[in-house]
């Protein structure tokens, strides 16, 4: 009977835990692959984190179009309230204002997001989407993310439940959509 109850037990924690999503670690030289959408078009988009530290700043890469890279300052990655905007980047290193992010949303407004259920980004008014009923995976598990949606419904993100990097893993209604399908 110990030994019954003990064999239980343990499937119980391997149910559990296998049963958790995941919540993969952004750092310096972390690489991300995605999808891109503009205007209907898909094509593939490789990412990579050239600075998880103040100068943030994330390098893209696009076959057949080029490279740059976007960088953010402390105070943009802490508090800024806006999304650069792009539907076709500039080659070469973009320095954001200190009121935009590429590509994750602010620590304040994750906060925001946290403590309210809600944040505004830009014009748009978002709170958290419920019932959630899609589980968004990237290396093909489930990843922990946040869906929240504008107030109109024309706008939706997934954003990583990360405090310290806040990216968004999936979009939707925005000028250039993004589907992260794999971070390595």
């Amino acid at each position: 009977m110990k030994k019954l109850i003990t064999c239980l037990f343990f499937t119980a924690i391997f149910f559990v835990a296998d049963a958790q999503k995941f919540v993969p670690e952004i750092k310096t030289g972390t690489v991300i692959n995605a999808t891109a959408v503009v205007g209907g078009q898909e094509f593939p988009l490789a990412l990579k984190i050239l600075s998880a530290s103040a100068p943030y700043s994330i390098g893209w890469g696009v076959d057949g179009y080029g490279e740059g890279s976007f960088e953010m300052s402390e105070k943009a990655f802490n508090s800024a309230t806006e999304f650069l905007q792009v539907t076709q980047p500039a080659l070469g290193s973009t320095k954001l204002s200190d009121n935009q992010t590429f590509s994750v949303i602010s620590k304040d407004a994750f906060k925001m997001l946290m403590d309210k259920k809600a944040f505004t980004y830009g014009d748009n008014n978002f709170k958290i989407k419920t019932p959630e009923t899609a589980a968004i995976k990237v290396n093909g598990r489930d990843v922990d993310v946040i869906h929240v949606v504008n107030e109109k419904g024309s706008q939706e993100l997934w954003i990583l439940n990360n405090p310290a990097f806040p990216l968004i893993i999936q979009s939707a209604g925005q000028a250039t959509d993004i589907i992260i399908t794999e971070i390595k």
